[in-house]
């Protein structure tokens, strides 16, 4: 699939979704590496090319320049909270809001391994359901907010999600994060933000982090899905440069999404407890979920440091 630069994000059509491989790598969206650094397609390699006769002498030739290597964009990230809003994940959403701080705190700060801070950031909360279930229900299967940049609207766009509906049913999460995937971005070189799309792609690293109780459908219901499937999702979040961390228990599906390329998954499960309670427990210790969510932050900040432009 290619793109033109200033196109994205990208959402190619839906793919073959028979194979069970999912691919650990795409070239870059908008062909950054197509060229080395500093080379132009066409351009003369040693500068203008004269004769001695057209320059009136001989003369060494200058030698060759050494190859510029391009900046790195360095702590900015455009991070949304995915959350999974069925009924039972009330206790989840309460124990985010409580300990977003540790979160913020720590990617303003950096950490012990010399993470870099992110010194621009932006997040944002979105809550999914199951697009069958919500629609009898009178719920919205997607609840969407716009980009904040403090901790204080963070946890009031936690507050306002309605943990309701769902049951233990499969959830649409594929097709949320083909919404999330696929959002729209600011042009290159834009000269203000737009809270409702992600940055430009080279200037802000992507990151979506999931909290779920619940398997998910494995066929997806969004028109613009066209019914594609679990590979669909891996092709659009790879050539959008989605950074993805999934908090979710141990089914099979989600060994298959964190195979997708910079993705990982915390596997969250207890001897005795189903999904439900797992992750209820694993959000309920205050200190231990605040770890955890400063281990995140870190691992965004390494995200944020390798941006290329």
């Amino acid at each position: 699939m290619q793109t033109t630069e200033d196109t994205e994000p990208t959402a190619p059509a839906a793919a073959e979704s028979s194979s069970s491989e999912i691919p650990t790598a795409m070239p870059a969206a908008d062909g950054e590496s197509a060229a080395p650094p500093g080379a132009e397609s066409g351009a003369p390699s040693g500068g203008a090319d004269l004769t001695g006769s057209e320059a009136g002498q001989s003369e060494p030739a200058a030698p060759a320049a050494a190859p510029q290597t391009r900046a790195k964009t360095k702590g900015v990230a455009d991070i949304v909270f995915l959350i999974d809003v069925s009924g039972s994940m009330s206790p989840i959403i309460d124990a985010l809001r409580k300990n977003i701080e540790a979160f913020v705190d720590s990617l303003s700060s950096g950490d012990a391994n010399n993470a870099a801070p992110v010194r621009d950031w932006r997040g944002k909360v979105v809550g999914y359901r199951d697009i069958e279930a919500a629609g009898p229900e009178g719920l919205e299967w997607l609840e969407d907010h716009p980009f904040v940049r403090d901790t204080v609207a963070l946890k009031a766009q936690l507050a306002a999600l309605r943990a309701q509906g769902g049951g233990d049913e499969p959830e649409s999460l594929l097709d949320a994060l083909y919404k999330i995937a696929t959002m729209e971005a600011s042009p290159k070189g834009a000269q203000s933000e737009d809270a409702n799309k992600w940055r430009y792609r080279s200037e802000a690293a992507r990151v979506v982090v999931v909290f779920t109780d619940a398997p998910f459908n494995e066929t997806m219901s969004i028109a613009e899905a066209k019914g594609g499937a679990l590979q669909d999702v891996a092709n659009v979040i790879m050539a959008n440069r989605i950074i993805l961390s999934l908090f979710a228990p141990n089914f099979e599906g989600y060994d298959r999404l964190s195979q997708i390329d910079k993705s990982e998954w915390e596997v969250v499960e207890y001897e005795g407890l189903n999904p439900q309670e797992a992750l209820q427990k694993f959000t309920s210790d205050p200190a231990s979920f605040r770890t955890t969510l400063k281990q995140l932050a870190a691992s965004v900040s390494r995200s944020a440091e390798t941006v290329a432009l």
